[in-house]
């Protein structure tokens, strides 16, 4: 049976192992901050729409804020926070494609993106509870996320950034 035929959509897979060290879930989670930003941003550049655009400039924001809020506990465990050359490509060469799909492909794949981090930075706080906090951080934008983009898709776009400006680090 097709997912149309079920009603469902599949499960995203999974972007990290239950056997990966908390090093490199920490270094993933980071350097995910580094390609959502230069994504968000490289988007907004080259969006059309105003509005759409300034949404994106917020994302961006709330990547930036994310990635600085985190960066310390990373230092505490001795891991780099330099950006990755190859996220950054990544998010570079994302971005053209990205900005010319329409505004809820745009929103439908970053539900998507968000429900594989979600369980990634839940993994982290179980495997490091020093940085429960920081995880909780990491899936607090996370879900952020997930519920602006759920809104706009709602055509709830007046209110959809409230999730993402109500977090500690955004205001």
């Amino acid at each position: 049976m097709t997912e149309t035929e079920t009603g469902t959509t599949p499960s995203p897979a999974p972007i990290f192992s239950a056997d990966d060290a908390i090093d490199k879930l920490w270094e993933q989670a980071y350097q995910g901050e580094v390609l959502g930003e230069t994504l968000f941003a490289g988007i907004a550049v080259r969006l059309a729409d105003d509005e759409h655009a300034r949404k994106m400039r917020v994302l961006a924001t709330l990547e930036l804020r994310t990635k600085e809020a985190v960066a310390p506990a990373l230092e505490r465990a001795g891991i780099s926070t330099a950006p990755d050359p190859e996220m950054l490509g990544l998010a570079e060469a994302l971005a053209p494609d990205s900005a010319t799909k329409a505004w809820e492909e745009i929103m439908s794949s970053l539900v998507a993106v968000t429900g594989q981090f979600i369980p990634l930075y839940e993994r982290i706080g179980v495997l490091d509870p020093a940085e429960r906090e920081t995880a909780e951080l990491l899936v607090a934008h996370e879900e952020a996320l997930r519920d602006f983009a759920r809104a706009e898709l709602a055509g709830d776009t007046a209110t959809s950034l409230d999730p993402v400006h109500a977090l500690a680090h955004m205001r």
